[in-house]
């Protein structure tokens, strides 16, 4: 495979890997070079390259383990996995637009990255918008983000009440789950701490009341919506994104629901 290039997308996240073809085999410096632009940018993009699905999963190990729950569903849907272009995965949780948020916070350990590759998307809206997370409490006030080192969240996977009023949820699952995770989570080999605070699955800060928790879950939310630490990607067909979901929050732009709208999922962990 010829030598890769990795064009950044904006100042703080994502690189576009130019001279990858996804339908061949990852020699041992192609695999370097391509772990080592994700360690920098926590997001790579490949442009039209329509793959399959055992591309996309070949390309995915190189980061992980496919998550297995999500491998058997699709295959539950759809035997052979070349062909899972009705799986919307993009819009499991909701409709129209959606919040900030990272994937499984409500998990022991969230999903480690994830992989979207768009097989049918509309010409406009239904953008994905990604949010250094990392960069939050350097933008935080001195005393807030002390309180935020400090702080423990509980998160649940519950898409009832106010939670599915606000969310617009229609497909929710019956089990309930709940995880304690710092606010700021320390990320393994460095000194930056990422924010794991979700608007969907966030339910309290703990020692905090119900308002006080609203209130601080807010305030250190607030810098994920600063244009500067954020890349918006418009989807094409063909494209492939994959994206470090513990240091990227993401979010989903509106788009008009009666056009087709077919993104295929990898989680990796």
């Amino acid at each position: 495979m010829p030598a890769l290039e990795f064009r950044p997308l904006s100042e703080r996240v994502g690189a576009e890997i130019i001279g990858l073809d996804l339908s061949q085999p990852f020699d041992a410096a192609t695999t370097a070079a391509l772990q080592a632009a994700y360690a920098r940018h926590h997001l790579l993009l490949v442009r039209d390259q329509p793959c399959t699905a055992a591309d996309q999963a070949r390309f995915a190990r190189l980061f992980g383990e496919v998550e297995l729950r999500e491998r058997n569903r699709i295959q539950a849907m759809e035997p052979d996995t070349q062909h899972v272009s009705n799986v919307r995965a993009d819009g499991v949780f909701g409709r129209g637009d959606l919040d900030f948020h990272l994937d499984q916070l409500f998990q022991p350990m969230p999903l480690k990255a994830l992989i979207l590759a768009a097989i049918e998307v509309p010409e406009e809206g239904g953008d994905t918008v990604f949010a250094d997370a990392t960069a939050v409490a350097g933008l935080l006030p001195e005393d807030l983000r002390a309180e935020a080192e400090a702080a423990t969240c509980r998160h649940a996977y519950t898409f009832a009440g106010s939670l599915a009023d606000d969310w617009n949820v229609t497909d929710a699952a019956t089990t309930t789950l709940s995880q304690l995770q710092p606010m700021l989570w320390p990320v393994p080999g460095s000194a930056d701490r990422a924010l794991w605070v979700n608007k969907l699955t966030t339910v309290e800060v703990l020692g905090r009341s119900p308002a006080e928790s609203r209130e601080m879950m807010a305030a250190v939310r607030a810098p994920l919506y600063d244009g500067a630490i954020q890349y918006r990607h418009h989807w094409r067909s063909g494209d492939l994104v994959l994206w470090n979901n513990r240091t990227l929050q993401h979010a989903r732009t509106p788009f008009d629901e009666s056009l087709p709208r077919t993104l295929r999922r990898t989680p990796i962990n």
